[in-house]
């Protein structure tokens, strides 16, 4: 298993690369979590200043990647967008 983590606005995006049940290859994970308060920015790492509105641990149907650096990349990117386009996933869970 690999992990990496990074913000996208006021939200934190935590990803990683699973080794993939019964085979090779990694499956792709997130949660995302909004940031609340005067709490935001880079030194913000107490679990109770960010409310998770996102967490899937299978990204793209459970598929499986072959690196788990590509896992990790397409995990990221997933989570980016959905932040940047204003996921209603996202809003609706915030609410």
């Amino acid at each position: 298993m690999q992990f990496d983590e990074c913000l996208e606005g006021d939200y934190r995006i935590f990803v990683g690369a699973l080794d993939a049940p019964r085979g090779e290859g990694y499956i792709a994970a997130v949660v995302v979590s909004r940031l609340v308060g005067d709490d935001r920015g880079a030194h913000a790492t107490a679990e109770h200043r960010a409310r998770e509105v996102w967490r899937d641990d299978s990204l793209a149907c459970g598929y499986r990647w072959p690196t788990a650096e590509a896992a990790i990349h397409y995990a990221k990117n997933r989570a980016r967008e959905m932040v940047r386009k204003a996921s209603p996933m996202l809003v609706h869970q915030t609410a």
